[in-house]
């Protein structure tokens, strides 16, 4: 998938319309954990009884995130001939990394690529942009 923007301004300070992005680098981490101990049923956590005096306790923590940064090429021709991107998204002198929870309920059904895409088009800048390629990386 690309997506063509009618106009961005670049942190080099070049303007373009019609340029192209392309989530050119994308990274899921899986770190959902789950711990359990052996509590005293007196306390006042909720658990599963292990018997009258102790029960178990459980607990979740973490997600499934993805983060990933955009390429803009000056064309989507430029794109179709191999060309390089003019510039990875930057946000000051920084690589711009977004980041979005896959086990949100807008994105829990989708693959990680469509999902940061889904992303993408909500976030400042990119409202206005139309999906022109649909291809697999």
């Amino acid at each position: 998938m690309a997506l063509l923007l009618p106009y961005i301004a670049l942190s080099s300070g070049l303007e373009l319309t019609n340029a192209m992005a392309v989530i050119s680098d994308l990274n899921v981490s899986n770190n959902v954990s789950t711990s359990e101990r052996l509590d005293v049923t007196m306390s006042p956590r909720s658990g599963d009884a292990v018997n009258e005096h102790y029960q178990v306790v459980s607990s979740n923590h973490g997600g499934k995130n993805c983060s990933y940064m955009v390429s803009i090429f000056i064309s989507e021709q430029a794109f179709n001939e191999g060309k390089p991107p003019i510039e990875q998204l930057k946000e000051g002198r920084s690589t711009k990394v977004f980041s979005v929870n896959l086990l949100d309920q807008e994105y829990k059904d989708l693959e990680a690529r469509a999902a940061a895409y889904s992303h993408l088009v909500k976030q400042a800048g990119f409202e206005a942009a139309k999906q022109v390629i649909d291809f697999v990386i």
